[in-house]
């Protein structure tokens, strides 16, 4: 996946959460009866809903930084072998 490719599926990703935390909150804001009787868990829901894209998102970049690391890292070139063919 390129950079490009990769910062398009999160953004797409960062948008919906923040649009249903944006709705969760609207409703809050206009008075919902279902939301105002949960107002706590409306805006824990809405903050894990943004925190788990992002966390994600830095999860994601960590594993391909490794990855990407650890495919630049040249491997040890081989021992020789000690064992010496055996004569009869």
């Amino acid at each position: 996946m390129t950079v490009t490719g990769w910062l398009k599926a999160r953004s797409v990703e960062l948008g919906a959460s923040l649009c249903t935390a944006g709705v969760l909150m609207a409703g809050l804001a206009v008075g919902v009866p279902f939301l105002r009787e949960r107002v706590p868990e409306t805006f824990l829901y809405s903050f894990c809903c943004v925190t788990a894209v992002l966390l994600r998102a830095v999860i994601d970049l960590a594993v391909r930084g490794s990855a990407f690391a650890a495919r630049t890292i040249r491997p040890a070139a081989p021992a020789p072998s000690r064992l010496e063919p055996s004569r009869a």
